[in-house]
């Protein structure tokens, strides 16, 4: 089982709801749960050499997570630990005065993943974090 089917499952059970992929969206699931929304974006990256992962999220994955009641951030980074974290709380330590731009990626943000914290590149603030290991 990939560690992306693991937190979908793992999801789905905490949620007891069935999620199902956003249109379009490889990384980004969705479900309705007791009346509330529910989106998932379960980005992933390498561990690099530095000792830290990364990975962007785009102005349309973020207007996803914005939109939902429960906004879960899954991080898988490499192929045995995942963050899951409240999306909604990172969410404050991105403004829109730190967004990338270029023409690949378009608007986005960029965010480092370290083993206990995580970063978003324009902000020295650390969001603390635990990762899960998976087996």
């Amino acid at each position: 089982m990939s560690n992306k089917t693991f937190v979908i499952n793992e999801l789905s059970k905490r949620y007891n709801c069935t999620l199902s992929t956003i249109q379009g969206k490889q990384i980004m699931y969705q479900a309705i749960s007791g009346g509330k929304s529910i989106v998932i974006c379960t980005p992933y990256s390498k561990l690099h050499v530095s000792s830290k992962g990364w990975f962007d999220l785009t102005t349309k994955q973020i207007e996803l997570l914005d939109d939902s009641h429960i906004a879960v951030l899954a991080v898988r980074l490499g192929v045995n630990k995942i963050y899951y974290i409240d999306f909604k709380e990172l969410r404050k330590m991105m403004n829109p005065e730190i967004m990338l731009r270029n023409p690949n990626e378009g608007e986005h943000w960029k965010l480092f993943v370290w083993e206990d914290h995580i970063k978003v590149q324009g902000n020295e603030q650390k969001f603390m974090v635990q990762p899960v290991a998976v087996h």
